[in-house]
């Protein structure tokens, strides 16, 4: 084979190896879209392990405010266990501004109607919702570290300089006019690429992520750029694209030249990527277009925040659409005086017992153990949250005024900072009594055995002025206890509901339906019994406990 021949046979052959790439991602496309049609809702769920609950939080952290769903609350109900099953969202800032969104309680009715009519258009209009996602797809992730941090992280390179890079690029022409005549000349350009490349390593590891980030922000510029093909959008999704066109304009010159900082792992891994990466360690292309774009975006960071934070409700709001696909039941919330729930249910039981509860005095629950009352506290807070935030409610009708929502539910002892389960527990509830006497919204608070981490004469007396004087304040209280006198001390004060079971057969049944009134039965022996106590244990506690009861009465 000839010199001719050879060059001919590795340019057809580099042709057939974009060709064969470009048919495969062509066909991934097709098979990703028409699983977008058939299984509107099906997604695998990933999970919020540590790792990914630090990155996914970054709108969360930069954009929080006290208004909003705090900690304690989020852990409270579970959030990073339902957030997974909400998370159908296919780009790096969809992912983290629907984790924004689930703590974003603070919105207003204005918002929460923008957001339904985004939700609306994707379900109406089938094709349009697939060339969305079918984009944030082809968006997909950034690598290392949240868009958020993307962002926030770029001030730590202020200081950052290319002189040295310069200055050793500039050696390149000598060094070739030099072997042009001389054959010491291409000793001279080895040295030079040589150079080059081993202090090009050495900066590209400190700088991977940020250099990352900007391709994923020119990504971003491409997403907006396709927007275009969706073909007339409704006034909510107009409203977006056009906030998303005019970030994209302030940021377009800055992402000149920005195909310079893509490689294989974001380009796709096509035969020009490699190519262009022996480019990049020769000449710190990509290092070089990164200065000039990190001295652009000083001047520019509200563009690309509103840029990643736009992407990220399409991405959210179509997230949420899929999500209803998945719900057997669900309903749109509507804001009114009243509170009211019908048919609620909890997002990560299987076959959850519905219940329903109206009513604008503060409810108290009473009941035996596992018999629902916590579950059931979750249940109203979940759909609180969901109610303000993404606005599908799993229940059969909602409605209730805008919240503050706060909670103390799952406490444990802080060992790290030397504090007992009751020190936890009175700080947490401390935040709860500063926001029901601070003016706002009204709050709504969930409470399960209150400071039960103190001995009984005590956290009954305490207790029962602290539940009353939160009935008194601008807020709605659901508490669950097992201290039935209470329901005497708070008898006017608030609405009494219970939740019960039955023994059948030596076994326990419960119903988890919801009963006005207080609960009279007791199975905490009953339960040791079950178990397989010796029998002097269960017996003594009976009839100690009957002693008790008796003493009480008389």
């Amino acid at each position: 084979m000839g010199v001719q021949e050879f060059i001919i046979f590795i340019i057809i052959a580099y042709f057939a190896a974009c060709g064969a790439v470009w048919y495969r991602d062509r066909r991934k496309v097709r098979a990703f879209q028409e699983a977008l049609r058939e299984n509107h809702g099906v997604k695998t769920p990933k999970k919020l392990d540590e790792s990914r609950k630090k990155w996914v939080s970054g709108f969360w952290r930069h954009f929080r405010e006290p208004r909003m769903l705090d900690e304690t609350t989020w852990n409270d109900l579970n959030m990073d266990q339902i957030f997974p099953t909400v998370n159908h969202t296919y780009s790096a800032a969809g992912e983290e501004y629907l984790h924004f969104l689930l703590h974003n309680t603070a919105q207003n009715e204005e918002e929460l109607a923008h957001f339904e009519e985004l939700i609306q258009f994707w379900e109406k209009h089938t094709p349009e919702r697939v060339l969305l996602q079918t984009r944030l797809w082809q968006l997909g992730y950034s690598g290392g570290q949240s868009v958020a941090d993307c962002i926030e992280n770029l001030d730590l390179l202020r200081d950052f300089h290319v002189r040295r890079d310069l200055l050793i690029d500039a050696l390149y022409l000598p060094a070739i006019l030099l072997t042009a005549v001389s054959g010491q000349g291409f000793l001279l350009l080895l040295c030079v690429m040589i150079a080059q490349i081993l202090l090009y390593f050495r900066q590209k590891s400190q700088i991977q992520p940020f250099m990352s980030s900007f391709a994923y922000f020119a990504k971003l510029l491409a997403f907006v750029d396709r927007l275009d093909k969706i073909k007339n959008p409704e006034p909510a999704l107009a409203q977006e694209m056009d906030l998303l066109k005019e970030a994209a304009h302030t940021l377009r010159p800055m992402m000149r030249g920005s195909f310079l900082l893509k490689d294989g792992s974001l380009g796709g891994g096509t035969p020009v990527d490699g190519l262009m990466d022996y480019l990049r360690m020769c000449t710190h292309a990509d290092i070089l277009q990164f200065y000039r774009m990190l001295r652009y975006v000083y001047r520019s960071q509200d563009k690309l925040w509103a840029l990643a934070e736009g992407v990220g409700c399409l991405d959210a709001s179509a997230a949420v659409c899929a999500y209803r696909h998945t719900l057997e039941g669900w309903c749109v919330p509507a804001i009114g005086e009243v509170f009211s729930m019908e048919n609620g249910r909890y997002p990560l039981i299987r076959e959850p017992v519905g219940n329903s509860i109206t009513g604008e005095k503060s409810v108290l629950l009473t009941g035996s153990n596992a018999s629902g009352k916590s579950t059931f506290l979750r249940t109203v807070a979940v759909n609180a949250a969901f109610a303000q935030t993404i606005h599908t409610c799993l229940c059969d009708s909602w409605t209730a005024p805008l919240y503050r929502i706060f909670s103390s539910l799952s406490l444990k002892d802080d060992v790290l900072n030397g504090d007992s389960y009751y020190m936890v527990e009175i700080k947490t509830m401390k935040r709860i009594l500063d926001s029901a006497a601070s003016p706002g919204r009204p709050v709504l608070c969930f409470l399960d055995e209150v400071l039960r981490g103190t001995n009984t004469p005590e956290r009954i007396s305490a207790s029962s002025q602290i539940l009353r004087w939160l009935s008194e304040q601008n807020c709605l209280c659901f508490a669950a206890t097992h201290d039935l006198e209470l329901v005497d001390i708070l008898g006017r004060d608030y609405a009494h509901y219970h939740f019960t079971e039955s023994f059948e057969e030596g076994d326990v049944r419960f119903t988890y339906q919801l009963k006005p009134g207080r609960s009279e039965s007791r199975n905490a022996i009953r339960l040791l019994e079950m178990m397989g106590y010796p029998e002097e244990i269960t017996t003594a506690a009976h009839r100690l406990c009957n002693e008790i009861l008796m003493e009480k009465r008389g």
